[in-house]
């Protein structure tokens, strides 16, 4: 074994303090503020879900379809040939493993979160019937097992 193998590389990163204590600190003040003053905290963070929800809604359709298609633009232009990496770098990974790979992790998150939240949804508030009833548990859990198999 070298003496290089044994000795730890000092690490060449460096965290931009400004960002990280100006962005630390104002998570911290909103994460207090929220603590300190929850009634407050609650009615303005709805008054301003609801004025973005209200007044912004069509720029984030428009910023969505832009990105959408700017994407798919530069992937099948000749910009979607350049090579990520050295230029005798192999992919690790094929297209049909990259597309099993996201369509598993889509799946796998999907049941994670809606696996429990789905029949919660479906119970609290029916399609059809009364809610928080026997009723309302069983179409619960039938319109998850027909959505999720």
């Amino acid at each position: 074994m070298s003496e290089n193998d044994t000795i730890p590389k000092k690490s060449t990163s460096q965290i931009n303090k400004a960002v990280f204590f100006t962005s630390a600190l104002l998570i911290f003040l909103l994460v207090a503020f929220a603590a300190v003053f929850p009634d407050v905290a609650d009615k303005n963070f709805k008054l301003l879900q609801q004025q973005i929800f209200t007044n912004a809604s069509w720029f984030y359709i428009l910023a969505v379809a832009l990105i959408l298609l700017s994407v798919t633009f530069l992937g099948l232009s000749r910009y979607g040939d350049i090579k990520l990496g050295p230029d005798h770098a192999q992919p690790d990974f094929s297209y049909h493993s990259w597309f099993a790979m996201l369509f598993s992790a889509g799946m796998g998150i999907g049941l994670m979160f809606f696996g429990v939240a789905e029949p919660v949804m479906h119970y609290l508030s029916p399609p059809v019937g009364t809610p928080e009833t026997v009723a309302a548990a069983k179409e619960a859990m039938r319109l998850t097992f027909f959505h999720w198999g």
